[in-house]
């Protein structure tokens, strides 16, 4: 079934969102947790995420969205394997860094280590996964990366780094 979601909705108040703003703007009130997807067996990449999504218990399937015009897009989509780093809340500084282009990602401020595959891993996150591709789909400027979890590891003890109204959170009483 699809919907028309410009189409006049039952009290007559009609929202266009045909374009990027008034869609951002509404999206800005959804609260996602932060993780940085990683890939590359020579040269590392990463990007921050907030598109991470469970696609399937089991087997255990994961999705992620990526920017068609990123730099990382040419290594990730050719990756046959990434790493799920999912963010503790005191690592905003980390997403920082992988949101922003142009920076050096994998330099001194960063501490990570090869794991399986080669992929690159952060320290000091909740957990991380290791995840092979088994698809992409193009929808306009991004692709949406399926791929099937082959392991998947706690890390540190807290609570996630969550993205909400365009900043990075702490949720206010995590449950422990």
């Amino acid at each position: 079934m699809t919907t028309d979601i410009s189409a006049p909705r039952p009290d007559g108040d009609a929202r266009d969102v045909r374009g990027p703003t008034p869609f951002r703007a509404v999206m800005r009130h959804h609260a996602k947790g932060v993780a940085v997807i990683t890939a590359g067996d020579d040269a590392p990449i990463g990007l921050c995420a907030t598109s991470l999504a469970t696609v399937s218990l089991d087997p255990p399937h994961v999705s992620f969205a990526v920017g068609l015009h990123t730099a990382s897009w040419a290594t990730m989509k050719t990756a046959r394997h990434v790493a799920v780093n999912l963010l503790a809340e005191d690592q905003e500084d980390v997403a920082r860094r992988f949101a922003r282009t142009g920076v050096p990602k994998f330099g001194t401020a960063t501490s990570w280590h090869r794991g399986p595959f080669g992929l690159p891993l952060l320290d000091g996150v909740l957990a991380s996964l290791v995840v092979a591709t088994v698809g992409v789909l193009t929808i306009a400027d991004h692709a949406l990366v399926v791929g099937r979890v082959l392991d998947a590891r706690h890390g540190v003890s807290g609570g996630p780094l969550v993205h909400h109204d365009g900043e990075f959170v702490r949720l206010a009483s995590p449950r422990r």
